[in-house]
């Protein structure tokens, strides 16, 4: 009689462990994935968020922009006021789906953010 019970484990085991391998390749495609947008789109939102800190009078702070401090890639942009069920809204695909890149370029004292669009191709920059 205890021949089901160490079948029944060796079923949840085997299902952990396929539970564990999709979950881990999930995981490598997404960091891949992340990365090779990064490595993509970098030289183009720097030299857009170069423009934009240049036209916001700005530029004279920063002479590197080609070495940040940080660059992540964030999908929707968190500043927009649109909600979750507002799908119809004009805005939502900017708010919850187009992905943008975050770039802080720290030099000294000063802090400056840029966030590049990727979809539309442009830059904001504000201090931090």
């Amino acid at each position: 009689m205890q021949s089901p019970r160490y079948m029944r484990a060796l079923v949840v085991t085997a299902a952990l462990l396929a539970l564990l391998k999709v979950g881990y390749q999930e995981y490598l495609f997404r960091v891949s994935a992340r990365d090779v947008i990064v490595a993509t789109y970098q030289e183009r939102a720097v030299s857009h968020c170069q423009k934009q800190a240049r036209s916001q009078g700005i530029a004279g702070i920063l002479s590197n922009w080609s070495k940040p401090s940080s660059v992540s890639l964030v999908i929707g942009k968190g500043g927009i006021d649109v909600q979750f069920w507002e799908i119809n809204n004009a805005m939502w695909n900017a708010r919850y789906r187009n992905p943008y890149l975050h770039i802080v370029a720290d030099e000294k004292s000063s802090a400056i953010y840029c966030e590049y669009d990727i979809l539309n191709g442009s830059a904001v920059v504000q201090r931090l």
